[in-house]
């Protein structure tokens, strides 16, 4: 009998001992360098003094060589004084990753700061459509920036055109035809409220036959001033200008120019045409 318990009590004894070093592990401390920072430690952080990220298009282009990409660190309220900055030569395919070195001195943590994208192809500028805050306010140091194009001066004046052309049904009409020697000439323009001349259509024929040179052009004016004329024939032809005469959409089908002669000559005829259509102008009441 004191054998069998001595042999119980043993067995239990190594019962105990086993359920000693089995026991579940406690939870482990949290590596400090992984715990995520309280709002006041983060407003107590050393502020860093480089700010990187990376630059991308929100839609696919290939960047031209001698494209411009700029950016700035500046307050987002007085966006005119600007921090830190650097500007270098892009081109192929985005994205372009940024290094901005900044002075930590300089920095309020009281303020909000972002970083400014511009990117310059050309006559087509990216620019981004978000703010892109950094360093303060728990922002980080690391920014990616996605920029949108905008349409180029000619792009936007080509659409005003076609805009115009559109709406010429909704104006006063008025029209003439006349010969001049070998010459046959027929127009008509569109007047809009405020008596403005907008739009003309000028057919010309010179010669007979099988011979005769045809030609059809249309002017759109703009605060009595040509802004664009289409020619059409064996080559369609867009040129336009801004409000100081500059040219700014130079286009011919099968993607070549016109000569700044032709542009020139351009001008001079819608300006003649606009001169034509005057004597015709309704009179003001």
């Amino acid at each position: 009998m004191m054998k069998f318990v001595a042999t119980a009590l043993t067995a239990l004894a190594v019962l105990g001992g086993c359920s000693s070093s089995s026991q579940a592990p406690t939870a482990a401390t949290p590596d400090a360098a992984s715990t995520p920072q309280t709002p006041q430690q983060a407003a107590n952080a050393p502020i860093p003094s480089l700010v990187t990220g990376s630059i991308s298009l929100r839609e696919p282009a290939a960047i031209n060589e001698g494209a411009k990409l700029g950016v700035q660190l500046v307050d987002v309220a007085q966006q005119e004084l600007v921090i830190a900055e650097t500007s270098e030569t892009v081109s192929g395919q985005p994205p372009y990753p940024f290094s901005l070195p900044v002075d930590p001195s300089k920095i309020d943590r009281t303020r909000v700061y972002v970083v400014n994208v511009l990117l310059t192809d050309g006559e087509r500028r990216y620019v981004q459509a978000l703010q892109a805050p950094v360093l303060t306010g728990g922002a980080g140091s690391s920014v990616n920036i996605v920029l949108n194009g905008e349409a180029t001066p000619g792009e936007t004046l080509k659409e005003a055109f076609n805009k115009l052309k559109a709406h010429i049904g909704g104006m006063k009409r008025i029209q003439d035809a006349f010969l001049d020697g070998d010459l046959s000439v027929a127009w008509d323009g569109f007047v809009e409220a405020g008596n403005k001349l907008r739009f003309m259509r000028v057919n010309t024929e010179t010669g007979d036959g099988d011979t005769a040179v045809r030609s059809n052009v249309e002017y759109a004016f703009l605060n009595d001033k040509p802004m664009a004329i289409l020619r059409k024939g064996a080559a369609t032809t867009r040129v336009g200008w801004d409000e100081n005469g500059v040219v700014i959409l130079n286009e011919k089908s099968g993607g070549g120019t016109v000569s700044d002669e032709e542009a020139k000559a351009f001008y001079d005829n819608a300006t003649q045409a606009f001169a034509m259509a005057q004597k015709k102008m309704p009179k003001k009441k």
